[in-house]
């Protein structure tokens, strides 16, 4: 009886302990990933996948870190990638890279462009980084942001072309950044510009506006 009872009570522990041994956590590292739609677009498959627990995506990383039952392989979710075609996941971090149609280009030699926040550092009084006689930009972008590389191309354009304009980089990373939190409740959305004229006048922009950057730059869109 006793023996009986010490069987029934071994098998009870592992059933305890089987939770323990039934998921496992693994980092997906994606290349070609066109910014942040990465994760809106693979979302949808992973909540549909049995097996896959929980997900989260680094957008400055390029990794998904998911959670997977002990069934599902490192090549099942590989594999899942290779059906939509659009990204490629590498199990194991560190591999994670932009799409090279999203990997930002130079300025032209000569052109007066400044990065000042690389890592979403907070920068202090945005008026004084005003260049005094020029048109100062300043761009508040993220990797991430698809339509920032849109406003980062027309300005790359019109700083080739003139030299009364200086830009100012400003790499908000997220919105948890300090330099997100010292724009506070201006800071609606990426990509968001400031444009100041020659005279100091100041013009704040929210979104992709070409043909309004262009206006507050002293010209007109083509």
């Amino acid at each position: 009886m006793r023996a009986r009872f010490s069987l029934f009570a071994a098998l009870v522990l592992m059933i305890a302990a089987a939770p323990a041994w039934a998921e496992r956590t693994q980092v997906f590292s994606i290349q070609g990933a066109e910014c942040g739609s990465v994760s809106t677009e693979m979302g949808p498959y992973f909540d549909k996948l049995d097996g896959v627990k929980k997900w989260t995506y680094d957008e400055k990383k390029y990794e998904f870190t998911l959670v997977l039952a002990n069934h599902v392989k490192d090549d099942d979710i590989v594999k899942l990638f290779e059906e939509q075609g659009c990204f490629r996941a590498i199990p194991g971090a560190g591999h994670g890279a932009l799409s090279a149609a999203y990997q930002a280009e130079p300025y032209p030699d000569g052109a007066d462009m400044k990065i000042l926040s690389k890592e979403g550092e907070a920068v202090g009084d945005l008026d004084k980084l005003r260049v005094e006689g020029k048109y100062t930009v300043l761009d508040f972008y993220a990797d991430w942001c698809g339509p920032c590389r849109l406003v980062d191309a027309q300005l790359r354009e019109m700083v080739g072309k003139r030299d009364d304009i200086a830009v100012r980089k400003l790499n908000v990373v997220g919105f948890e950044s300090p330099l997100a939190k010292q724009l506070g409740r201006k800071l609606k959305a990426l990509p968001y510009v400031i444009v100041y004229d020659p005279k100091g006048k100041k013009t704040e922009l929210t979104g992709n506006k070409p043909e309004k950057l262009a206006e507050a730059l002293g010209a007109t869109s083509e």
